[in-house]
């Protein structure tokens, strides 16, 4: 930031005046690096600052300091600008790419201001920075209700974080249309008049009907998911076809013969919910599935309870943020440790065990 009546100022001094929620990263050498400064470095005239900053405090401190963004980094007038925060999704456009990348595609309508990352320290600029998934934005716009503001959010796979209603459905009509449409749609799975798979490709087919769904339907698809499935699913067959499943389960079978059923419920839950903080949900229910259903057949008890405790262990990824996409795309945007998810998790694991196990007892037996 070039600066202005703050020439002369130390940074001590300019940090008690800022305030405690601000911290200067480092100054911008000549070879475009971020040198690490000590609190009573003097600030010079067109010294260019790395300022970590809340981004409700960057429009004040830029007034009261007379400091101004670097012009590489906007294009419009300061007072022009609103400001809004935008977390970089998995998928989007901006991952691994560079500040030049996203000028090509966010001209005229986006300007970069700011960036944050969970426990990193800067050491080059922020036009060299490399993005990445997690990474939250600070841009600023001139019309946040701008269409094409909304569109080149979408475009970049930028989530927004402080304008959330850039994310909603214009229309009341077609919100209560798609409503409709996914009714029905549960209502015929559940009633058994149509499989899932096609009760749902009817209900997006509707989406797309009235609009719902755009162009950028493609991207909004969680590729990645859906290729690790369809690499786990032929893994999964191949557990049954080789025998594999049936000789897991018959050595389970073996050695758990004189438990009880809640003890077998209970021993399939557990691992089924150690797997799932490992691998992805559905992956773990592929590869569970048979090896559970073998050890019900083994033993002479019906498969319900058995696949029921997979699938609610398959959805109990709350000890890692690796376990789901979801723990690791708020990982970076909430500063989590990783042991933050166990902490919460656990007790969370052991509630879902104390209700489950019992409900489906009584449920299904």
């Amino acid at each position: 930031m070039n600066l202005a009546s703050a020439i002369g100022m130390t940074l001590s001094a300019f940090k008690k005046e800022a305030g405690e929620d601000t911290e200067v990263l480092g100054i911008v050498n000549d070879e475009g690096g971020v040198k690490k400064v000590k609190n009573n470095t003097r600030i010079k005239e067109g010294q260019i600052l790395v300022i970590k900053t809340p981004p409700d405090d960057l429009g004040p401190m830029l007034d009261r300091f007379g400091f101004s963004i670097p012009k590489e980094l906007h294009y419009f007038e300061d007072d022009d600008l609103e400001e809004m925060e935008a977390m970089i999704a998995p998928g989007s456009r901006l991952i691994g790419r560079k500040y030049e990348f996203f000028l090509k595609l966010a001209y005229e309508e986006l300007n970069l201001l700011g960036l944050w990352r969970k426990g990193s320290k800067y050491r080059t600029r922020l036009t060299r920075e490399t993005f990445r998934a997690g990474d939250v934005l600070l841009l600023g716009i001139r019309d946040l209700d701008e269409e094409d503001v909304t569109n080149k959010i979408k475009h970049l796979g930028l989530m927004p974080l402080r304008q959330r209603e850039l994310q909603t459905i214009p229309s009341r009509s077609r919100l209560l249309k798609g409503l409709v449409f996914f009714s029905i749609s549960v209502g015929l799975v559940a009633l058994n008049f149509l499989p899932t798979v096609a009760a749902f490709l009817l209900c997006v087919l509707g989406f797309a009907r009235i609009r719902i769904i755009d162009s950028n339907f493609y991207r909004d698809i969680d590729w990645p998911i859906i290729i690790m499935l369809a690499a786990m699913i032929p893994i999964g067959t191949a557990l049954q076809s080789t025998g594999l499943s049936d000789i897991i389960s018959s050595t389970i079978s073996y050695y758990a013969a004189d438990l009880s059923l809640f003890w077998l419920l209970l021993l399939i839950l557990v691992v089924t919910m150690a797997t799932t903080d490992i691998i992805n949900n559905a992956a773990t229910a592929v590869i569970m599935a048979p090896i559970s259903a073998g050890i019900a057949i083994e033993l002479g008890y019906a498969i319900e309870p058995f696949l029921m405790v997979v699938a609610v262990g398959a959805s109990c990824a709350f000890l890692t943020p690796i376990g789901h996409q979801c723990n690791t795309v708020i990982m970076g945007p909430g500063n989590y440790k990783f042991t933050d998810y166990w902490r919460l998790g656990l007790p969370l694991d052991i509630l879902i065990i104390a209700v489950s196990i019992p409900m489906i007892l009584f449920v299904w037996t």
